[in-house]
Parts: C-alpha cells; structure tokens; sequence
C-alpha cells in the first residue's frame, strides 16, 4: 500500500476529487493548509497597497492505494491538478505499513476498500433522533 499527499490549489479540489471517486478511489482526506514553494515573497496589491505574500491558501489532500493504483492515481492527480502556473503544487508518494478499519477491525488492502459494502448509518445515532430533527424543522418554518 502506498499514501499518497498531494499539495494542490484549492480551486483544483472539485476536479481532482472527481476524477478520483468516477475511478474507484473513494476514499480521500482533504485538509486546507497555507505553504509556499517557489512562490515565496510575491508581491500583490490590494486597496492602493503593496504588500508581501508568504504563505498560500492550498489544499492537501491524503489518499492511501494499492501499490497496483498508484500510477493512475498520480496520473489523475497531476492531469486535474495542473494549470502550468507557478503554485501548482507537488505530489509525494510513501509507503504504508499497515491499516486497519476501526469498525470492522479488517487490516491491510481490506481496510482500504469499500468491497462494494454499503455503509449503514452508526447504530449509536438511531434514525428516530433524524425524524424528531426534521419534525422540530418544520414546526420551526411554519
């Protein structure tokens, strides 16, 4: 199994996390964060002033694969990701020991994939307290 963290803009996610999930690559964490590569110190003007830019608004994004979906996934990372402008951003590949699935207790590729499974909502929130929620909704318009 491979992770896989990319650093991208974030007015790519929409289309990179498409691309991914009409691919079978369903699960992702996505974090916003602030960086700068070679775009360090540039200047922009706002209201009449200058002032120095160090740290970008960008998006990371963390995705663990099988070792046989890892091209494909770079691939459609980079081919979503990409305006040719400086801030693209990069795209790091690490090995990953091990996984486990905390509800199910599966481990390795299994934890991983979503074996076609439909997730059922948590037994520890019952469709009752949605019902009630709604009901309160709809009193609260009228």
């Amino acid at each position: 199994m491979k992770k896989i963290e990319a650093i991208i803009r974030p007015e790519r996610l929409m289309a990179v996390s498409t691309m991914l999930q009409e691919m079978g690559m369903m699960g992702m964490n996505v974090s916003e964060i602030l960086g700068h590569g070679s775009e360090i110190g540039e200047v922009q003007v706002w209201r009449g002033r200058e002032y120095k830019v160090d740290l970008h608004k960008k998006i990371k994004l963390e995705i663990v694969v099988s070792d046989t979906e890892v091209e494909r996934a770079v691939g459609i990372i980079i081919s979503e990701a990409q305006t040719g402008a400086i801030g693209d951003g990069r795209v790091f590949v690490t090995n990953v020991e091990a996984a486990y699935r905390i509800r199910t207790g599966e481990t390795g590729h299994n934890a991983i994939t979503s074996n076609g499974r439909i997730v059922s909502m948590s037994p520890k929130e019952p469709t009752e307290n949605l019902e009630t929620i709604k009901n309160v909704e709809k009193e609260a318009i009228s």
